[in-house]
């Protein structure tokens, strides 16, 4: 016989069970109830459309329109004019694969599967570049090596300009103002049509590498980079059924925008920039966020250097097939790549409840790898 008080726990834990209630959804449209819920949550959202380039072939950019004709990348600068924004959502949506499922390169809309892998992508593209299944571009090869970062600066930015690196000295990212015409207006093809993204002012170095290779007339499979772009991006659809695709990019445009920024002394601002985070001029910035900030940057830093250190050592055990192999000692590994020790601890400061605006700056740098495809 049970006492009252074992009788009574299970009685409360009987009560307090509850039922799963199953999502209602359409299942011609949906593939399961996550994806029926991911539509609903994609209404919310925003849209980077793709842009139209008109550049004309024999004006000023003529070298630009003279790479896009090399590449055959005809159809990446004519995108539709009009599309239904509620047929977008639904291909998204159905690109969520459920949890116990791996993930497919197709989609459905409508009833219908739709594949996005990068046969299908280059297909849509005019077979811009023809590959074989084992065989990688150029670009995708030089993924795997380090980004000559002197080269990059010198062919993207205008004489006297440079990168910027973090606090600890590493390369991160930069500044549209300091691009030439030319590499702006190839930094427009990239984030509107190839890898969208909303903030276009600063520009990570694995953006920065694309962009070089564009320039230099690199081999690039720009389907792989749009298929793993579909599966990886965190998409902002707007409320609107048609969605109209913006004035198109010219020459005026380019003459326009793609220019250094006007300012009253552009040679002291590019050698005042320093890399200690946002200037004195940005309002309300929090001194121990920053602080914090600037350690995660250290830290950060630190572990990309360990990361390096390890991989090109066992690169060279790889390449030995025999005689001494040397490793660094404790001592050499922890002076190149020692982190600060301890976490620093902050009190709330001043300002630190502050409601700030939104900095598309404060996102950082893009995964510059696409070999899933």
């Amino acid at each position: 016989m049970e006492s009252r008080a074992s009788a009574g726990k299970k009685r409360k834990g009987a009560a307090t069970t509850s039922r799963t209630v199953p999502i209602q959804f359409d299942h011609d449209k949906f593939v399961g109830p996550k994806q029926a819920a991911r539509y609903i949550a994609l209404e919310k959202r925003n849209i980077l459309p793709e842009k139209r380039f008109l550049i004309n072939p024999q004006g000023t950019y003529r070298s630009f329109a003279g790479l896009i004709d090399t590449k055959k990348w005809d159809r990446l600068i004519n995108p539709l004019e009009h599309y239904d924004i509620a047929t977008v959502r639904e291909f998204y949506a159905n690109t969520l694969p459920d949890d116990d499922e791996p993930f497919t390169w197709v989609s459905r809309v409508a009833g219908r599967p739709v594949p996005f892998d990068r046969d299908t992508i280059n297909q849509i593209l005019g077979e811009p570049l023809q590959l074989g299944a084992d065989e990688r571009d150029q670009y995708h090869i030089d993924l795997r090596l380090h980004k000559d970062i002197p080269a990059i600066t010198a062919a993207l930015l205008l004489p006297g300009k440079s990168v910027e690196p973090n606090p600890s000295g590493v390369p991160m990212r930069y500044h549209r103002e300091d691009m030439t015409p030319m590499a702006q207006l190839i930094l427009l093809l990239v984030l509107t049509n190839v890898q969208p993204k909303s903030h276009t002012s600063t520009v990570p170095i694995p953006v920065a590498h694309l962009v070089h290779s564009i320039l230099a007339n690199v081999e690039i499979d720009v389907a792989r980079i749009i298929a793993n772009e579909l599966k990886t991006a965190r998409v902002r659809l707007p409320s609107r059924g048609q969605v109209r695709i913006p004035a198109p990019i010219d020459d005026r445009y380019v003459a326009k925008y793609c220019r250094a920024k006007a300012t009253g002394n552009s040679a002291a601002s590019g050698s005042t920039r320093v890399s200690d985070g946002p200037s004195a001029s940005t309002p309300r910035v929090d001194p121990y966020l920053r602080a914090a900030c600037e350690y995660n940057f250290q830290w950060m830093a630190a572990s990309q250097r360990a990361m390096i250190d390890m991989h090109d050592s066992m690169q060279r055990l790889q390449l030995q097939g025999s005689g001494a192999h040397a490793l660094m000692t404790r001592e050499q590994f922890l002076t190149n790549a020692n982190w600060p020790v301890d976490v620093p601890v902050y009190s709330e400061g001043v300002g630190a409840d502050d409601d700030d605006e939104d900095d598309d700056e404060a996102t950082g740098s893009e995964a510059g790898s696409e070999e899933e495809s």
